[in-house]
């Protein structure tokens, strides 16, 4: 099956039933009594907000937006939008001052590339803080394609006790959030950590989301080899050695550390 038939037959109402029940399911029983979720103002964090809210009991989601200097405006009216049309009660911190202190203290001047994994340590820094002052869970906002190129923060952005979306390609995400009825300017803005200014997934990572979900779904769900995926893809062989060699690079990220076992 290719992944434009698997999208054909996605079913975004019955998706949506099935992650609510996890939802629930998993707050019962770690035995918590909330949940956090961080706000972007990106199409991932937006779904996982609206999915957490239709979860759980009133009042029991704290939702965050945790913008900085280099936070595009764009972001900030995108989370206006959402917050106004699903009646949400956002708390707004910034963390500019985090990550300057943080910066400050270390020797040498942070890479663009190391502050930026700095400012994704804070915001889940403060999110695991606010879900320990409510008694809740860190509700993670990741999803597959994503999450298999290894193109999150390890123990930032890649971490939480649950994660709820990340079973979904970027391409089947973009029609559950259409479901949803999340703003459109959030589905249709090119996805983007906002972590400096101008960046973007696609450009960061030389192809669009449609393009990796296809390779990724001849890798991931079809278990088809390099060679294989190259046959049954038209998309040439350097993109695909290029998505193939990120997802093997970082397999670290998805496992947990290695140690030694007792003798």
């Amino acid at each position: 099956m290719s992944l434009k038939k698997s999208l054909q037959l996605f079913d975004p109402e019955s998706e949506t039933d099935r992650i609510v029940q996890f939802i629930s399911e998993k707050q019962d029983q770690i035995g918590s009594s909330a949940a956090v979720v961080g706000l972007s103002g990106g199409i991932d964090s937006s779904v996982t907000a609206v999915l957490a809210l239709k979860s759980l009991p009133h009042g029991s989601v704290e939702i965050v937006f945790l913008p900085e200097n280099t936070t595009p405006q764009r972001d900030r009216e995108d989370v206006v939008a959402l917050e106004e049309k699903f009646g949400l009660d956002v708390r707004r911190i910034n963390i500019d001052g985090f990550v300057s202190v943080f910066a400050e203290k270390i020797p040498e001047e942070l890479s663009e590339i190391a502050r930026a994994n700095v400012k994704a340590r804070v915001r889940m820094t403060v999110l695991y803080a606010m879900a320990n002052q409510f008694g809740g869970i860190v509700l993670g906002t990741g999803n597959l394609s994503e999450w298999l190129l290894g193109y999150f923060t390890k123990y930032g952005d890649g971490a939480a006790d649950i994660a709820p979306i990340v079973h979904l390609y970027k391409t089947e995400l973009k029609r559950l959030a259409g479901y949803l009825k999340v703003p459109e300017s959030i589905i249709e803005k090119p996805p983007s950590a906002g972590l400096w200014e101008g960046q973007t997934d696609e450009a960061e990572l030389g192809a669009s989301y449609e393009q990796i979900d296809r390779i990724l779904y001849c890798r991931h769900s079809l278990g088809l080899s390099k060679s294989e995926t190259k046959k049954n893809l038209d998309l040439g062989d350097r993109i695909i050695e290029r998505i193939f060699a990120m997802v093997d690079n970082s397999s670290h990220k998805r496992e947990n550390p290695d140690s030694l076992t007792r003798s």
